[in-house]
């Protein structure tokens, strides 16, 4: 179903506003949903504010609570989110720490009293758009198994840099740690398809292409085995560790229970180039980088090499152009029915 923007805008506004944000907080939520979901990164879009509104009437999430600085310096923070929404909670942090970067040169904040943070190349992407390179990371409940594990033992714990260019805009890299989302999984097993292998394990610690499999306590695989499984532990040490947020097998499932607070842990980082030279020379350098690249000899049947972000900027300027943006149509509905149980019109 296709929305204008400001109609889809304003209800999300309105739904948020409703569950107990102040106006500022909910026109930070739906910016983040509404930019993720013309990017069409739609696992992080507005398929999610019906959770959070579920999370936020439990009592999960409180609306009212504020970031506290715990630690600061010119250069480092680390704040308690008041378990507050992750994605409010994670743009205030990141703010924070472009504020250091302009101050100091880099800038890093780490966070916990959160919950789950959303796209986290939307934050980078901030840093991009004002001249800065920025990284962005949050650990999260268990899902993937380590090197060696038959269990879920570690979160899919996102990961996402981005660097401002020139006539390129920025480069945007935004990943998890497993081959795939357990949602990809989910919908494949729903539709009867088989999975590539090493896609998961079976409950009992087998690899399996057999989807079902998954819910029936299988386990998500880390990408390039060892090598994901590192970055996971990394971020869950970035995020988690240093933030006093809670780990790994501790770490609040709010998809399965929206009542209690998640005490997930972030770290965002903002380094301001200019301290480094002409900023530029350096945007003309990235553009030179990307257009090597983009000459390179291509494979049999690619049309096109892309940078990473490319595409997703893409469909996020079409959408801006056109002043539309598709939603899905159980999207949609999951919408109308956050809206009714608060009340609010349609």
């Amino acid at each position: 179903m296709k929305f204008q923007l400001q109609e889809i805008r304003s209800l999300s506004q309105k739904i948020f506003e409703k569950a107990g944000l102040s106006a500022a907080d909910a026109e930070i939520i739906t910016d983040v949903l509404l930019q993720t979901e013309m990017r069409g990164v739609f696992t992080h879009g507005f398929m999610r504010l019906e959770r959070y509104v579920d999370c936020i009437l439990s009592g999960g999430i409180h609306t009212d609570g504020a970031l506290r600085v715990v630690y600061d310096s010119p250069s480092w923070a680390s704040v308690d989110g008041g378990d507050n929404l992750g994605i409010v909670v994670s743009y205030k942090a990141m703010k924070l720490a472009m504020k250091k970067a302009k101050e100091s040169g880099i800038g890093a904040v780490n966070v916990c009293g959160s919950h789950h943070f959303g796209a986290a190349g939307y934050y980078t992407g901030m840093c991009a758009d004002a001249g800065m390179v920025g990284m962005s990371m949050s650990n999260g409940d268990v899902l993937i198994a380590a090197t060696g594990s038959r269990v879920r033992t570690i979160g899919n714990n996102p990961f996402s840099y981005a660097f401002p260019a020139g006539k390129y805009d920025k480069i945007v890299y935004d990943i998890a740690m497993s081959h795939t989302s357990d949602r990809k999984v989910v919908q494949m097993a729903n539709e009867g398809k088989p999975l590539p292998a090493g896609w998961i394990i079976d409950r009992d610690g087998n690899p399996t292409t057999d989807a079902t499999e998954y819910e029936k306590g299988g386990t998500l695989m880390p990408f390039g085995g060892y090598k994901g499984y590192g970055m996971a532990m990394m971020v869950e040490t970035l995020a988690a560790t240093l933030s006093g947020a809670a780990m790994t097998q501790n770490v609040h499932a709010w998809n399965t229970n929206p009542a209690e607070g998640g005490n997930v842990g972030h770290f965002f980082l903002a380094m301001d180039i200019s301290r480094l030279g002409d900023p530029d020379t350096y945007r003309a350098r990235v553009d030179a980088m990307i257009d090597e690249i983009k000459a390179s000899p291509k494979a049999g049947g690619v049309e096109k090499i892309y940078y990473p972000g490319e595409i997703e900027l893409g469909k996020l300027n079409r959408c801006l152009d056109e002043n539309t943006v598709e939603i899905a149509d159980d999207t949609v509905q999951s919408i109308y029915r956050a809206a009714q149980k608060l009340g609010v019109a349609l």
